[in-house]
């Protein structure tokens, strides 16, 4: 939206709304939305539904393809009184998981146990992840300590990383969002066990530390073949996610709208669980407080079975962390519930293992075979393009209604009431409140006569970051000009979720609290663009509005633009021109931010099917990737022709055109 930033000086634009900072006003209006959410869900009337049905449905794990586990053994480590295999084995048809099977001598069939590593360093080459895994070894249990999806090296190019932020995020536009891929692995991971035969399929569990303990309870509500789980420094309410720290594995989109965290606890009685919470845990989401209000809600499904002792908690003077108290608390609990004989002794012995010699992929070939997120969106997006390509024509209408369900509570805006404040500089100052509350400014200037073109300008960095030129341009020839700053954008932004989001993308933490609730940053910016150019095609019926937006209200401009089938000319600069990513690792500065994500927006059709289904007259300047880079000429005209084919199946005869040269 800066265009050349070097070049250029930015305007001192007037505010509109004037709010301090600090009061953060969109952050308030989340909090009050949640609020709401947890009423409706309260006073609906609606009985609770199955749990596990529950979450098949909103992860949308039954549109997975299976192969066989096909484990093969990479490599084996014999030690005093356990065995460690590297071993590969499929998940998903095509996605092989690597892992380490810590075996013990001796006798079986024995217990085991999924051990599922969180945000440490290294995944499951971690010291805490291996001492969980010998500790439970070297005392009689098979443990299976898997990469997560994304991390370890399932990571870019094989190396560990972060795997949430926008590339996991990546994984909800192609369908399955991040914590249902962990989620099938770790079904998948119990098919595994129970197909060994010094396995006892009747006895395993299931445990791991933050991130590695979200996965451990959402398993074992899941899959009744988890018999007894400790989850670690996780359990929390869901509530307490919103406006707060959690990685995208945690996020379960539309998940408050049905449900809380005590609800899908609760759903595992009689089965045994023991929640464990370090008294200094600093993240909010996961504080012994908020553990409580799970666990008292959940605790009365267990006494109602009368089997109160198998939920318990307990509680540690500790940071977030998996201490070795911790974990032989794990271990007692699971003598308890898996062992068929009563445990005389402990073996605490621990030899930490290098990351070489608990690595899997050893060679090209093996590494070859490791799933990455970049790897498994783009064949998502592959297969898209093979169905749109076998296609003869395309229902524009179903298409539309498909469109406006992934983006999950899509709602038209109405203005409940139009103040226009003191001019300042020369432009007008107009807020708008809509029907539940939201304040949009509007800062505009516009010439005194003239039926000239009305530009309305959403900036993806917000007002101020408009350039002087550009506004000099815009207004050029009597022409008009009204900028609007977008839900969290300019004067609307939310210090809170800046701060947590820290040095991850803008709105990791703003976009993945609505979607806890049921809704998304593209369907909530395309509603409040519907609702400005309303107000403004009444206000002025004879003018031509111009839509001008960037990077990630690019996006939203289209979608608004096919759910109202507006025909208004439409200058998008900047805009990513496919979801998949096109970048090779997940620490890109310059990539578009998190408000851009729709669930299964990739096999829907893409940007491609959002061109397609526009009626507007679209020119698309400086075309990218989702990681900020600009768009080779060999790969835009591949881009150029798949929308031109999506748009001929529609019957769509606007225009479309490309432009490399100019700038906002």
């Amino acid at each position: 939206m800066t265009g050349s930033a070097h070049a250029q000086q930015v305007n001192p634009l007037p505010k509109v709304l004037g709010i301090p900072i600090a009061l953060d006003g969109t952050g308030s209006w989340v909090r009050e939305k949640v609020r709401d959410v947890a009423i409706a869900r309260c006073t609906s009337g609606e009985q609770q539904p199955d749990i596990p049905a529950w979450i098949r449905k909103n992860l949308h794990l039954d549109a997975t393809r299976f192969g066989d586990l096909d484990m093969q053994i990479v490599k084996t480590m014999e030690f005093d009184d356990l065995v460690v295999h590297n071993i590969l084995f499929q998940s998903q048809l095509g996605v092989y998981v690597p892992a380490n099977l810590y075996v013990p001598k001796g006798k079986g069939p024995f217990p085991a146990v999924i051990n599922s590593h969180g945000h440490w360093p290294d995944a499951k080459r971690g010291q805490i992840v291996q001492q969980t895994a010998q500790l439970l070894a070297r005392n009689g249990y098979v443990c299976l300590n898997m990469d997560a999806w994304g991390a370890g090296e399932r990571g870019s190019n094989h190396t560990h990383e972060y795997h949430g932020a926008s590339l996991g995020s990546s994984l909800l536009d192609a369908g399955i969002p991040l914590m249902g891929m962990q989620l099938i692995d770790n079904q998948r991971a119990i098919d595994l066990l129970q197909s060994l035969p010094y396995v006892d399929p009747n006895r395993i569990g299931a445990t791991g530390a933050s991130g590695g303990g979200n996965q451990t309870w959402w398993l074992t509500a899941l899959d009744e073949r988890i018999k007894a789980a400790v989850p670690v420094v996780s359990v929390g309410t869901f509530e307490s996610y919103i406006m707060n720290s959690n990685c995208v594995c945690e996020l379960h989109p539309s998940g408050l709208v049905s449900m809380e965290k005590a609800d899908i606890m609760a759903s595992i009685a009689p089965r045994a669980v023991k929640i464990v919470t370090a008294l200094q845990d600093g993240n909010a989401a996961f504080n012994v407080q908020e553990m409580l209000k799970t666990y008292d809600k959940a605790k009365k499904r267990y006494n109602a079975m009368a089997c109160s002792d198998h939920f318990v908690y307990e509680l540690f003077d500790e940071k977030h962390d998996y201490t070795k108290e911790m974990q032989l608390s794990m271990l007692h609990w699971f003598n308890q519930y898996l062992k068929e004989e009563a445990t005389d002794s402990t073996d605490m012995t621990f030899y930490p293992l290098d990351e070489k010699a608990l690595t899997v992929g050893v060679s090209p070939e093996l590494k070859d075979k490791i799933t990455t997120t970049v790897s498994y969106v783009s064949a998502r997006e592959k297969r898209m393009q093979e169905a749109l390509s076998e296609a003869n024509t395309i229902n524009r209408d179903a298409k539309i209604r498909e469109l406006k369900n992934l983006l999950l509570n899509y709602q038209e805006l109405a203005v409940q009431r139009v103040e226009k404040l003191p001019m300042q500089s020369d432009y007008d100052r107009i807020v708008l409140t809509s029907t539940d509350q939201r304040l949009i400014p509007l800062l505009m200037k516009d010439a005194p006569v003239g039926k000239k073109t009305l530009h309305v300008v959403f900036p993806s960095k917000g007002v101020a970051s408009i350039a002087v030129d550009s506004v000099v341009r815009w207004c050029a020839n009597g022409d008009g000009i009204v900028m609007v700053d977008l839900f969290g954008l300019g004067e609307r932004s939310s210090k809170q979720g800046d701060a947590i989001d820290g040095r991850l993308p803008r709105f990791h933490t703003l976009s993945r609290s609505l979607l806890w609730m049921g809704e998304s940053m593209m369907a909530t910016w395309a509603s409040e663009i519907g609702l400005v150019m309303t107000f403004l095609k009444e206000r002025f019926p004879d003018r031509e509005i111009r839509v001008v937006a960037d990077r990630e209200t690019a996006i939203a401009g289209l979608i608004y633009s096919v759910l109202n089938q507006y025909h208004a000319p439409f200058l998008l600069t900047d805009m990513p021109v496919s979801y998949v990513p096109d970048y090779d690792t997940n620490r890109d500065e310059n990539g578009v931010n998190m408000a851009v994500h729709v669930p299964g927006i990739i096999p829907w059709g893409d940007i491609t099917g959002l061109v397609g289904l526009s009626p507007a007259e679209v020119t698309i300047a400086n075309a990218t990737g989702m990681s900020g880079r600009k768009v080779e000429k060999s790969n835009m005209m591949e881009f150029a022709k798949k929308m031109e084919q999506m748009r001929a199946k529609l019957g769509n005869t606007s225009k479309i055109h490309f432009n490399t040269e100019q700038q906002l």
